[in-house]
């Protein structure tokens, strides 16, 4: 049987990997995406609401500080739950946060700590 936070890692390795080179290769799009989502409160309110499950998923099956790899899963979580109830709760502070990070620079280092962060999903998951 393979453990769950192995193929927690292989997904979110796939997808923090391709969201990562996808944020510093279209800046463009990801800088329009979060235009569009400020502009629309409802949209952005929805976008917390999936991180709110998603972080409540991954510590639901797998809130566990024994490795690495399971600490660095529970971590994600905690902070996919922090996000996402933030943004529902907060969501006129959330909008002017998300409004100020939307430029180059923030986008090019936060592409590359999501493409590291994937990398090493990968190499954990699959190794």
């Amino acid at each position: 049987m393979v453990n769950i936070s192995v193929v927690i890692a292989q997904a979110l390795g796939i997808i923090f990997t391709v969201i990562g080179i996808s944020m510093i290769t279209k800046r463009k799009n990801a800088a329009a995406a979060i235009e569009e989502m400020t502009r629309n409160q409802g949209s952005l309110w929805l976008w917390g609401l999936g991180a709110l499950i998603i972080g409540a998923v991954l510590i639901v099956s797998n809130n566990a500080w024994d490795s690495g790899l399971q600490s660095l899963i529970t971590i994600i979580g905690l902070l996919a739950l922090i996000k996402g109830a933030f943004i529902i709760i907060f969501t006129d502070f959330a909008v002017s946060f998300y409004r100020k990070l939307n430029n180059d620079g923030i986008l090019i280092f936060g592409g590359a700590v999501v493409f590291i962060l994937g990398l090493l999903l990968l190499y954990k998951g699959f190794m």
